[in-house]
């Protein structure tokens, strides 16, 4: 059973997201193409251009990093890059242990998906599925837990610096305090065995990422690319030197947003705010902000002029890392990608991009937020069934979901409105009277009127408060399923991980999500497990 729901009424995005979704008119100059499959021949026409030479380094960077994987499938789809027929679809993602959150597998499954689709529709070109490894970022805290049979476990390592250059140290440690909840079942055997062949002691967290998604998702053609390196990044080193010299990124992105509070609303708060300098410096055991203090450029063990800085840069371009604003450029200048898929934040600071590709010459992406999923067990569904659940109920919080459920099951009425309406109209009759003999007691009438209804809501939490006492086993039965969809208080797919579901249903909970995850169809899912 599936059923999709409107986006609209979960809740799920913000005010912003939901108004570029639907295509308001005060955001339509801050994207090229809406998210619609029409339009991807417009992005064709506009992608076409991209060069024949950064094919090349691409495919050789790409056949580098999957040296030691052999897929047919995946290094068939790196050679067809060097085609210019063919383009990317492009999703990525912090180096998430064991993947952390659900909705990290829903980014890939919407994306390899969508490429299906999109062959379908323009057959003539090959679309390629891709994840691009955050493997850059520093905040290795933020990826650093996973949440597994109700338990927060976490991996605590020494190291620091960019999060993908880490090696793996006593892992074997935090993979036996998550394998001792193991089952004794295929299932378990098999995931088992994915993940200590991903995350081995030689392998840095970028390998084992990359090791993990592709057992998963290799068969699928899947390509995952690890933009840490000294050939991709050279290519983007002209874009680099000129945010060295001209902090083009803050110039445009301010821009951008005082544009959009213009246009759509003055209480806009931009996603991300751009530094002077929206590059870090990477070193072994660190990732620094570049800083500028007059003519010289501040790192932390030295000061460089503007000619050492910009030396430094084309012998090792690799030491140099795009922040959360230039990452998107850099995306969009190594890959002839056609469109990003990324979390509702993510939309939010791309649309603060659009004029600083315009400047560079870069064509935008079309951009649209991953699919969202509610998946619902046997269990949960019976229970979902017996107390006739409504789906729209399910983005209620946890107090209104159980007090509307235990009011819709209680025998008695415990919905005190009907006495509210009778008392309008007693005190409407009041209203009238006083005005027409002396009107300076409407303010005791008011008051009165206040400590009635006052009373009548105070009544009725009471009434509730013990009715919940008579139901009890009702009101365990609301909890659970509660529990179910938000899980130490967070929406399931932002807390849950894979492997909770993989354990029970093996490889078919996989084979269920491909036959119903779907992009285009601009729906929440909500999806029953087999």
């Amino acid at each position: 059973m599936k059923k999709r729901i409107d986006l609209k009424k979960t809740k799920v995005y913000s005010d912003f997201v939901f108004d570029f979704l639907n295509g308001n008119k005060a955001l339509k100059n801050f994207y090229n193409s809406s998210f619609d499959i029409k339009n991807f021949k417009k992005q064709l026409e506009l992608k076409k251009s991209f060069s024949l030479s950064k094919r090349n380094t691409l495919v050789k960077e790409l056949l580098s990093q999957y040296s030691d994987i052999k897929n047919k499938k995946v290094l068939k789809n790196i050679n067809l890059l060097s085609k210019e027929s063919t383009f990317t679809i492009t999703t990525g993602h912090q180096l998430s242990i064991l993947t952390g959150p659900i909705f990290f597998v829903y980014k890939i499954i919407s994306v390899i998906n969508m490429c299906v689709k999109l062959k379908r529709e323009y057959p003539e070109n090959n679309f390629l599925p891709v994840f691009w490894l955050a493997s850059e970022d520093h905040d290795f805290e933020e990826i650093s837990e996973v949440y597994f049979r109700d338990k927060k476990i976490n991996y605590s390592t020494k190291a620091k610096g960019s999060v993908g250059r880490m090696k793996l140290e006593d892992f074997k440690a935090f993979l036996d305090q998550i394998f001792k909840f193991f089952p004794t079942n295929k299932q378990a055997k098999r995931i088992k065995k994915i993940i200590t062949t991903a995350y081995k002691d030689k392998f840095t967290l970028a390998g084992a990422t990359r090791s993990l998604i592709h057992q998963l998702f290799g068969d699928k053609g899947l390509i995952i690319i690890d933009p840490d390196s000294h050939d991709l990044k050279k290519i983007f080193s002209s874009y680099m030197e000129d945010e060295l010299i001209n902090n083009t990124c803050q110039e445009f992105v301010n821009k951008t947003v005082k544009n959009i509070k213009e246009a759509y609303s003055e209480k806009y708060i931009p996603q991300v705010n751009p530094r002077e300098i929206n590059l870090f410096h990477l070193n072994v055991n660190s990732r620094e902000r570049i800083m500028r203090k007059g003519s010289k450029y501040i790192l932390s063990d030295k000061n460089l002029s503007q000619k050492e800085m910009l030396n430094e840069l084309n012998k090792r371009p690799e030491n140099f890392s795009p922040n959360v604003l230039m990452r998107p450029l850099f995306q969009e200048v190594i890959l002839p990608n056609l469109c990003y898929i990324g979390g509702p934040s993510e939309m939010s600071y791309w649309l603060q991009l659009k004029s600083f590709f315009d400047y560079h010459g870069v064509v935008f992406p079309i951009i649209n937020p991953r699919v969202s999923v509610l998946l619902i067990t046997q269990k949960m569904r019976r229970k979902i069934n017996k107390y006739l659940i409504n789906e729209n109920e399910i983005f209620l919080k946890k107090n209104e979901f159980i007090n509307l459920n235990i009011k819709k099951h209680s025998k008695i009425d415990i919905n005190l409105d009907f006495l509210k309406d009778a008392l309008k109209k007693q005190f409407k009759v009041l209203d009238d009277i006083v005005k027409i003999t002396d009107s300076s007691f409407l303010g005791a009438v008011n008051a009165q009127k206040k400590k009635q209804f006052n009373g009548i809501d105070k009544l009725e939490k009471r009434l509730l408060k013990a009715q919940k006492r008579k139901m009890s086993s009702i009101e365990n039965d609301l909890k659970y399923i509660h529990k179910e969809i938000n899980p130490d208080n967070t929406f399931q797919e932002r807390k849950i991980n894979f492997i909770d579901f993989y354990l029970h249903y093996g490889d078919i909970f996989f084979e269920n999500l491909f036959d119903n995850i779907d992009l285009f169809e601009k729906k929440f899912l909500v999806l029953d497990l087999k």
